[in-house]
């Protein structure tokens, strides 16, 4: 699986020019929390500060491991995200819908 760190890194953004990557990416991001995958990631993501938290308190570094676990929690979530917004995305292109900007593709 590839991890994806920047908007650049996706396939479907990266020849963009960044004004139009991110005015494109904007369009899509409020659309992807219609999707239970996005949730999912979500509840993922504070499982992981909590667990992290739990864990760090054991040990006497509660802040310390809430950090890391929603660091960890965050990686899970931007990924789950990112793959709802690039299916999103490609059924836009794919099905010669109205494009984001408002034109159609021929």
């Amino acid at each position: 699986m590839k991890i994806y760190w920047t908007l650049k890194s996706i396939p479907e953004f990266s020849a963009l020019s960044i004004q139009e990557r991110g005015a494109r990416w904007r369009k899509v991001y409020t659309k992807c929390f219609r999707h239970w995958q996005t949730w999912l990631g979500l509840a993922t993501c504070g499982f992981c500060v909590i667990l992290g938290g739990h864990i760090g308190g054991v040990v006497g570094m509660g802040l310390l491991g809430a950090a890391l676990g929603g660091g960890i929690g965050g990686l899970i979530f931007s990924q789950a995200f990112i793959i709802v917004a690039r299916r999103y995305y490609r059924n836009i292109s794919l099905c010669k819908q109205p494009d984001l900007d408002g034109e159609s593709h021929a």
